[in-house]
């Protein structure tokens, strides 16, 4: 028997983000001035963005669907970063939907 398929509405989805990568004379700034941190930081909280996560040179921001479709949503979200000038710093890599922000799948982590 196979098993029961979820029918809940995804309400959340978890977009993923690599770090683009740095000259060395920008590594050497960002020691000193964490600008894309700060940056980051302030969008999240402007945006009101339900969570965000750092793993290696990697990130995760979840964002509340709304009344919207995934692709409408993860859209926005992208003209948003283009916008505060986050797309400079990180590249979207994919996103996993969820009916549950604070459930994460593991194999999120394990994306190259």
């Amino acid at each position: 028997m196979s098993q029961p398929t979820s029918v809940a509405k995804p309400t959340h989805t978890h977009t993923i983000w690599r770090q683009r990568p740095l000259s060395k004379m920008q590594k050497l700034v960002g020691l000193f001035i964490p600008k894309a941190d700060i940056k980051l930081f302030k969008f999240v909280v402007k945006h009101k963005l339900y969570h965000m996560h750092y793993w290696y040179d990697k990130l995760r921001l979840t964002v509340p669907l709304g009344n919207k479709i995934p692709e409408k949503a993860l859209t926005d979200l992208g003209a948003l970063m283009a916008i505060e000038g986050l797309d400079k710093y990180w590249e979207f890599v994919t996103q996993v939907l969820t009916e549950d922000p604070l459930k994460v799948d593991p194999r999120v982590y394990n994306i190259k």
